[in-house]
């Protein structure tokens, strides 16, 4: 449809009302002047033969005109055919699905991971798909999806598919996590930002119960693919032995499957005796549908009285001997020996059933009571079930009459009487300090009551540190205190008037918390949070994991803490060469890309050696290699109507310059 781009030409019109004025306005009759009567009356006589044809040529040179400045106007209008056009679909952005059950392979040993890259490459070669000087986006969507390739030719797409699949050190390799689709969705809208028309295809084994309309899912599943795999597995103590659950499933097909465990170090009193080999007799297991079983590896005594669990359709008891029976272990494998299409899945490692012994000794003394003081040798039972997953805390009281050690410990507890030297090996905890160890940077200098039983309330001068997480100085009151000097190395966490109440000192080599009131002199022991928190959050401070925790899932974040003057990270796999950080470097946090067992070894600043295994495992759901998602994400393109204009200057033009012929050429005859 033809549009007028500048109307305002059209003002050019009243040119062709002029050219009326004029013809109206001008005479229609010429004077001439003859010199007989013989040449008038033949020039009469001509004049009326030749009246029509002249008449015929002043209305063609009137058209003419009348035309040349309709031309003119229009031209000044700048006339053009106006529509809208259609969007450069010739653009393409391949999704490639790098999740772990990418992984599963046929009995020739091609993954799905290859057989996408081989389909998108097939797609960049088909020119119904695109075109000659079409441009392609390649995005791997792993759990932080990327693009490997933006919008290069398909030529550069297929070279890069082929690098990709062909592999290397340095090359990208399908990941052992899972595919964040929505973030991939996400990040395809910066090309579609640029050509909101650009197609999208995505190559994946999942199926998805909505697709967008614009986005086409190419499949790549093979027949005969199945997987069994152990899902999960975890041990707890029951009854002073270790109960195992593992959870496994088979997909794609219904299989009995043969459960083995294997205990390492089995029984073992600490690492330096490595316990026995244990080896449970496989446990057959029929998996079918798809469905999850859990299966309980646990020992019930003979005499244990009541009646035992039974088994269900999907939970399943291994019922295990006294010979197999294990109170502590260094690792537990548990595995299934099938040759289905996902190996990385049919093992499962445990670590942490040998817990690290941290040695606790508590000296109590005063004046007017004999032995330990209850409120704080009744805290440490519980301190020793809140940390019994990380630590095997054993509490050393010192009896009356006794002196306590000043070695041997790692923390040691001193109430009231104070030791001449502080302990250099250890973490100390000083309660009511009625002396000046030596070594301590602290000075008791005199006990000060507030007298009429007045209690005063506590301030917390960093409520941010770690010590006073959970804990409200303000619910803390005392009666009386005892008055110290400090050395510039502490931090005061906590006054009353004015006074350090809770002091703590975390050096490389001094690691000390002074309590400076007695609980008998406080409402403390009336406080459970607050008692409970203060001394949770002592010992998770003085005395931090390497790592808490013993299984992580691929591409978790794991928090290394300082222990010591450095730490050494391993990998049993291989997969890189050792890393030693320095405390400078600590804490910090790491993640792991492939599935697989990693060691930690520090050596603390007392100078004792922990070594810390934990296994990273791949996601459960990545195990379903017949996976149904419920929707694929639609990601937002701003496809607005553009409008397309085709000048046509040029035919007025032209037709401007026939019209101004035509005029001269009657305008020619009109004298001849």
């Amino acid at each position: 449809m033809m549009q007028l781009l500048l109307p305002l030409g059209l003002l050019g019109l009243l040119g062709v009302l002029a050219l009326i004025i004029i013809y109206i306005i001008r005479p229609n009759y010429q004077t001439r002047h003859i010199n007989s009567t013989f040449v008038w009356k033949l020039s009469l006589k001509y004049k009326k033969r030749r009246l029509p044809t002249s008449k015929l040529r002043n209305i063609l040179i009137f058209l003419c005109q009348v035309l040349i400045l309709t031309a003119m106007s229009l031209i000044m209008t700048q006339p053009a055919i106006v529509y809208q056009a259609a969007g450069d679909e010739n653009e393409l952005i391949a999704i490639i699905d790098s999740s772990m059950s990418m992984y599963t392979e046929t009995t020739e040993g091609e993954t799905r991971f290859d057989r996408a890259l081989d389909l998108a490459a097939a797609d960049f070669r088909n020119s119904d798909i695109i075109a000659a000087g079409g441009r392609v986006s390649v995005i791997i969507a792993d759990d932080s999806p990327f693009y490997y390739r933006t919008r290069v030719s398909p030529a550069g797409a297929i070279s890069a598919l082929t690098e990709l699949k062909e592999g290397g050190e340095e090359v990208y390799h399908c990941s052992y996590g899972s595919a964040d689709f929505d973030a991939a969705m996400r990040l395809s809208e910066e090309t579609l930002a640029a050509n909101p028309y650009a197609r999208i295809r995505v190559y994946t084994d999942k199926t998805f119960q909505y697709t967008p309309e614009d986005i086409t899912v190419v499949p790549v599943r093979a027949t005969g693919e199945w997987n069994v795999a152990i899902l999960n597995a975890h041990a707890e103590l029951d009854d002073g032995f270790y109960q195992l659950t593992v959870e496994l499933a088979c997909y794609g097909t219904d299989r009995q499957v043969d459960l083995n465990v294997q205990v390492h170090g089995a029984n073992a009193i600490d690492a330096e005796q490595g316990g026995r080999e244990l080896t449970i007799e496989p446990f057959s297991v029929f998996c079918d549908g798809d469905r999850t079983k859990t299966v309980i590896f646990r020992y019930f005594p003979k005499d244990g009285g009541g009646d035992e669990p039974q088994d269900t359709q999907d939970v399943l008891y291994c019922r295990l001997s006294d010979s197999n029976r294990f109170y502590t272990f260094n690792s537990i494998e548990v595995f299934v020996d099938e040759a289905d299409s996902l190996k990385v899945d049919n093992s499962f490692y445990l670590y942490g059933g040998l817990k690290e012994v941290i040695k606790v000794q508590y000296s109590s003394g005063h004046t007017n009571m004999v032995g330990p003081n209850p409120f704080v040798y009744g805290i440490l039972p519980v301190i020793q079930d809140a940390f019994s997953d990380r630590w095997d805390i054993q509490v050393t009281e010192v009896q009356q009459g006794w002196h306590p050690e000043t070695e041997g410990y790692d923390v040691y507890i001193f109430e009231h009487y104070m030791p001449d030297l502080l302990p250099v090996d250890g973490v100390s905890i000083l309660l009511d300090p009625l002396g000046s160890p030596a070594g301590s940077g602290i000075t008791a200098m005199r006990q000060v009551p507030f007298g009429d039983g007045r209690m005063v309330s506590l301030n917390a001068e960093m409520p941010e540190h770690p010590l006073l997480r959970n804990v409200s100085a303000g619910e803390i009151q005392i009666s009386s205190y005892v008055e110290v000097s400090y050395s510039e190395e502490y931090d005061v966490l906590m006054t009353c008037n004015n006074a350090p109440m809770l002091l703590v000192r975390n050096d490389k080599e001094i690691k000390t918390a002074v309590m400076c009131f007695s609980i008998h002199d406080s409402n403390l022991a009336l406080q459970p949070i607050e008692w409970v928190s203060l001394w949770y959050n002592m010992f998770d401070y003085f005395l931090p994991s390497t790592v808490v925790g013993n299984t992580f899932n691929v591409n978790e974040n794991v928090t290394i803490n300082g222990r010591g003057p450095k730490a050494t990270l391993s990998s049993e796999q291989g997969v890189f060469e050792p890393v030693e950080f320095t405390d400078e470097d600590l804490p910090v946090v790491r993640s792991f890309d492939m599935p697989g067992t990693y060691t930690f070894d520090v050596t603390t600043y007392f100078g004792k050696r922990a070594q810390q295994k934990i296994y990273v495992r791949t996601p459960a759901e990545e195990s379903n290699i017949n996976a149904e998602d419920e929707a694929l994400a639609d990601p937002f393109a701003e496809q607005e109507a553009t409008d397309r204009i085709d000048d046509l200057l040029v035919w007025f033009a032209a037709a401007l310059v026939a019209l101004l012929f035509a005029e001269w050429a009657l305008h020619s005859r009109e004298k001849s």
